[in-house]
């Protein structure tokens, strides 16, 4: 399989679409902090002299939606590492492989591990840069009621793994579906209906009650650990350090669960299936 995994890298690096996906991960930071920017300044307009201005905005909102699924490179991400995998099939090189006599299954984790690294690799230099851009422009605001380094940490352990789940997911549908326009669809609409799903959820206020329900929803955590508020909401079992802790334990372990699903219903259902 190693080698079959320096081949999909290599395929990917030299890839226009991984040359799009950068461009687009540092250019929607740009836009965004400025957008920003801009309504502030707006807003300050018509002030009276000596009248302090007050900014609509802290970096703790705009980096706290550095990992969402929904925002503007949350939908393309993974809409992207699902092409890339879909690039085998048009090209004939998926058909190749199979002649070749490699394993099928060793085909599949090539696929997956290449969508990871991709994924992982692009949120993280879009998380860098717009973290970056908002501490230059806006004020961090910290809660000195929560552990910073810890909080920051879950953030983007929590943040990061979000799109391992979706790679595993994407991944699944391109090897599935075996056509780019669906794979596109189908990854975006889960990225929406999840999220939309867990903020409904979040208003029932039933946490506690239906605690590991929830939990069976990937992205639910998700909530939790953003950075737009950090001491927001009761947490599920009070609000120490320690249930704060096992939240994160718990989550972590519900994405694990579901890329591992993500990945055995692939590879059965690519086993199965005629590669013409």
């Amino acid at each position: 399989m190693k080698r079959l995994l320096k081949a999909d890298i290599y395929r990917m690096l030299k890839s226009r679409l991984t040359m799009v996906a950068l461009i687009l991960v540092a250019a929607f930071p740009v836009l965004l902090v400025l957008m920003y920017v801009g309504i502030n300044a707006l807003a300050g307009i018509g002030m009276e002299d000596g009248e302090e201005a007050v900014s609509l905005f802290t970096a703790n909102t705009i980096v706290g939606s550095a990992y969402s699924l929904t925002n503007n490179i949350g939908l393309v991400i993974p809409a992207f590492a699902g092409i890339l995998v879909c690039s085998d099939y048009t090209n004939g090189t998926l058909r190749n492989k199979v002649i070749a006599g490699n394993r099928r299954t060793d085909i599949y984790f090539s696929h997956l591990l290449t969508s990871i690294i991709f994924s992982v690799v692009m949120i993280t230099l879009y998380a860098a840069v717009t973290t970056g851009l908002s501490l230059l422009f806006f004020d961090f605001k910290k809660d000195p009621s929560v552990n910073m380094g810890l909080e920051i940490l879950y953030f983007v352990l929590y943040g990061t793994m979000s799109f391992v789940f979706m790679a595993t997911l994407s991944t699944m549908l391109a090897m599935v579906l075996r056509n780019i326009a669906p794979t596109i669809i189908f990854s975006v609409v889960a990225a929406i209906v999840l999220v939309a799903l867990c903020s409904v959820l979040m208003l029932i206020g039933s946490q506690e009650k239906y605690r590991y329900a929830f939990y069976l929803i990937p992205t639910y955590c998700s909530n939790y650990f953003n950075l737009q508020s950090f001491s927001v909401l009761g947490l599920l079992a009070g609000n120490g350090g320690d249930s704060r802790g096992l939240m994160f334990a718990e989550g972590m372990g519900s994405y694990v669960f579901f890329s591992v699903l993500n990945t055995v219903i692939g590879i059965l259902v690519f086993n199965k299936r005629d590669i013409k």
